[in-house]
This record gives structure tokens, sequence and C-alpha cells, in this order.
């Protein structure tokens, strides 16, 4: 709030101290953007009266259906405020629209085309396009194809709410948003993971030896290998009793793994695994056998199958003749996704932004959710129960907690609709609901961190990136639904109708504009 008012003051500075609005009536329409706060007060502070929207923002409704690429919404508040004058702002603050008192707009970019509540402009392809291109395209020979295809996009985007015959296209938008931001964040993630040579010379060595180890996995009803009857705290406890009564020599391990092993084949083999080379287990096991000793009893250590507690039997060396440049390999391998480097690191990262917006995942939660979907039948072969049939459950128990926030299964329903693939999600066993539900928790943090760092992200080129790929998808929604209304119609029909619908005007001098 200090900052905004400092910034309010500096802007002041470029008026005479005698400048005032006094009785002047201004609409605003902010965007949901940059300037939703500093506009307002900015016009209240020098005396007039202010009528504002889009000063609501919540990280996701940036310039949707408002600001000025959508002008309708300032001339709306302009006529019924009866404001003197409307000024709508982009999601930056760096672009204008202004109405007069008779809601029309001024407009200082060039127009190119006009339709009903709306308006093609050079700036338009410039951002799908860039600034070298358009005069090129705009002196080109095609460039009335061009702009048609662009204006169609633009108006179908503007309406597909009246156009498009489908209640969850707004979620197929936010998706879109959602997947476009993630990308951003996965890129900075991978493009600024260093490795230091400690790795590398780890796996290398590594490399050089294999192991055999004697494994006892206690599982439990949210780890790959399902144990149905077993929380994943009462998992944790028995790991940690095995532990204790082979160190106190209550038992020996190969007594543990008889009494402990649950898988037949595995008690058959006295729970050897073995003789293993590096990368073969999960990197959790990987990291702790390979800088384990002969004898050494280590645990428990969790993966996604359960909790661990293995001995480690036998080490010994490879005598296969290392790759040239081997260390160069392994690096590249290490970005790549090999070895389970990066994932750990990204979800590491994932997990530091959840705490920092306050996130629980309340494990026991899940679980009961899990207990009460399986005993209500709603498993269906082969596909198991889907993220969609957890509202029949009627449990609405917190499964987690975000930004002093409980989340039931409703929010995860909601989320998985504008998230990804996971609105089809499917699960066979309570690990996949478990990590799911984690993942996308993982996902909403890394989104909201991609909203507050301004100075790392180009948020104007993602969201402009983010506009054309939804006028894409809306464009290709609606001439399929179209075609699929009647099979005779060709695309040149449908957008000729679309043409008449929305009253559309192309200007016949385009190869002037530059």
């Amino acid at each position: 709030e200090d900052g905004t008012d400092k910034y309010i003051e500096i802007l002041k500075k470029n008026f005479p101290s005698s400048f005032s609005l006094k009785k002047l009536r201004i609409a605003i329409d902010c965007a949901n953007g940059a300037a939703y706060k500093a506009g307002p007060k900015l016009l209240r502070s020098l005396g007039a009266v202010v009528y504002e929207t889009g000063t609501v923002p919540n990280g996701l409704n940036i310039n949707y259906n408002c600001g000025s690429t959508y002008p309708n919404k300032i001339k709306n508040l302009t006529k019924k405020t009866k404001a003197d004058i409307g000024i709508s702002l982009d999601g930056d603050a760096d672009r204008i629209i202004i109405c007069d008192e008779k809601s029309n707009v001024i407009d200082g970019d060039k127009i190119i085309a006009k339709y009903a509540d709306g308006q093609l402009t050079r700036s338009d392809l410039v951002d799908r396009f860039g600034g070298k291109k358009v005069n090129t395209i705009l002196s080109s020979g095609s460039y009335l194809n061009t702009i048609q295809d662009l204006v169609y996009k633009k108006i179908i985007f503007d309406h597909h709410s009246d156009l498009i015959d489908n209640e969850y296209i707004k979620n197929d938008i936010q998706r879109i948003s959602n997947d476009q931001k993630l990308k951003r964040v996965l890129d900075y993630l991978v493009n600024n993971h260093s490795l230091n040579d400690s790795i590398i010379d780890f796996i290398y060595s590594s490399e050089l030896s294999k192991y055999t180890i004697q494994d006892i996995v206690v599982t439990h009803r949210l780890s790959y290998s399902q144990h149905k009857d077993r929380s994943k705290k009462e998992a944790h406890t028995i790991a940690n009793r095995i532990r204790e009564r082979i160190e106190t020599q209550q038992i020996t391990f190969d007594e543990a793994v008889s009494i402990y092993v649950e898988h037949p084949s595995i008690k058959l083999r006295n729970g050897i695994l073995g003789p293993l080379r590096y990368g073969k287990l999960p990197k959790e096991l990987n990291d702790v056998i390979w800088q384990s000793s002969p004898g050494e009893i280590i645990g428990p250590v969790e993966t996604k199958f359960g909790y661990h507690i293995f001995r480690t039997v036998k080490r010994e060396n490879i005598d296969d003749p290392k790759q040239q440049n081997r260390k160069k390999s392994i690096k590249k391998e290490i970005k790549g996704g090999r070895y389970g480097f990066l994932d750990e690191y990204t979800d590491l990262q994932a997990e530091k932004w959840f705490h920092a917006f306050g996130g629980e995942i309340h494990v026991d939660e899940i679980d009961t959710l899990w207990q009460i979907a399986d005993s209500l039948g709603l498993f269906v072969t082969p596909n198991g129960i889907s993220i969609h049939s957890l509202d029949k459950t009627n449990y609405n128990g917190p499964l987690a907690k975000l930004n002093n926030q409980n989340l039931s299964i409703a929010w995860f329903i909601d989320q998985a609709k504008k998230q990804g693939t996971y609105d089809k999600s499917n699960f066979v066993k309570a690990y996949f609901l478990y990590n799911t539900l984690k993942d996308m928790l993982h996902r909403y943090s890394a989104i909201m961190w991609f909203e507050k760092n301004k100075t790392i992200f180009d948020h104007k080129k993602t969201h402009r990136l983010i506009k054309i790929k939804q006028e894409d998808y809306l464009f290709d929604t609606f001439m399929k639904q179209e075609m699929e209304k009647d099979s005779t119609l060709t695309n040149s029909v449908i957008l000729n109708r679309l043409a008449i619908q929305y009253d559309l005007e192309i200007n016949d001098h385009l190869p002037q504009l530059n």
C-alpha cells in the first residue's frame, strides 16, 4: 500500500500543483491488472468522482472480458454511470482506450477491422506476429486472408459464451491459461537447475559397482504396492518396530524377512534383490544403497512402494569399460530426466511454494475418502474410480489447506476441469488418488508463484501467448461445432454468416498502415 501511495505522488508531480479533476465523473476499467489500485486512487486524489471495474484481481482474471482489449465493458460502465469520460487500461496499464460522454470509443490504435462491440487493430497483429512482420503482412498480396483469419478468431473469442454451446468452455479457456503459466515455471526450473561436480562424480563412481540387498517393504493403502488394511502412519510405525527388533537382536534380519515380507515371490528369495546396477531402483533407495557398506542395515526409507528396511549384502565391482566422455553424457542424461535428480529438484521447489502459501495435505483424510469410495462400489473395472465420481461419497472433510482455505474434494473436482488432463483422471489405487491431489496442489502453488514474480517472468508476453492459444482453440471448437450441426456447411459459409451476424467491416486501405 505504501508503494502505491509513493507511486501516485510521483505521478502527480507531472501535473501543475493547481491541477484538479474536481466534479469530473470518470469511469475506469483496470483490467484486473497492474493499475487496479493506483488507477482509481490517483483519480480520486485529484478530486474526481470515480466508478471502477476490473479492480478485483485473483491472479487468473487479468484482461478476461475486461480492459482495453474488451472495450464494451468501459462503454457500458460510462453509459450506466453517466460519466464524463471512460478510461480502459490493459493488464499492464501500458495501453489505453478512451470513451467520451456518449460512450463512443476513441482509440489511437489503427483500426483494421470493426465488428459488433469490438475491433481488430494493428496492435492485435503486433501481439500475434511481432512488430517486424506486421508491415510485411499488411503489404503482401495475401494480407486479406490473414486479416480475415484473425478477425474471425477475435469475434469468436469476444462472443464465445453466445456462440459455443458448451457450459464448460470457460474451464477450457482457464486450462489453457494455467497450462501456459505452468510451462513458464517448468522452463524456468529446468534452465536454472545447476549440477555440481559432486553429483556427476557420485553417479560416475556408482556405475562402477553393483549391489545386492535384502529388502523388507511395509506397504499401506496409499503406497503403490497396496495394503488395504493399513494406513500410512501404521506402516511407518511397523517399519520402525522392525528396525528396532533387528537392532536389539530380538530377531535376525532373515527372521524379519520371514515375518514381515508381504509378497510371496520375494519371501521365497529371502528378500534378496540383485545384483543391481545404479539407477534401477527409486532414487531414494539408489542414493542410500550406493553410499552403504556390506552388513549395514538402513531404514525406514520411504518410496512409492512403502517403507523399506534393507540390509546391504554385497558390493561388487563392474569391469565394463567406461564410455569416453562418460561424465559429459551423465550431465546430459540428468538434464533429460534420468536418475531422478531433475524430478527431485522440481518436486522440492513445488513443495517449497506449496508451504509458502500455507499448504498442508491431510493424508488421513485422503485415506478416509478412498475407503468410503471403495466401500460404495465406485470402482469400475478396469478403469477404477473417476475423479468426478468422488462427489458421490458426500465426504466433505478437508483433504488439504492452502491460503488459509480448507479444500474438500469439491475443490479438487473443480480444479481438475481447469488443470492439465486431470479431468479424465481415474484411480485404480489410492496411491494414484493421493499423488494426483498432491500434483494438483503443487501446480496451483506454482501458478500462484508465477503470478507473484513479475521480475522473473515476462507476464505481458505470457498473457499475449495465452490469448493467442485461447483464440485458436475457440475458433477450432466453434468451427467443429457448426459442422457437426450441419455437415453440408463449408468454412466460408460459416464465416460469412459470422461476418453478417456481427456487422464485420474490414479496412480497404491496409497496405497504407505503417
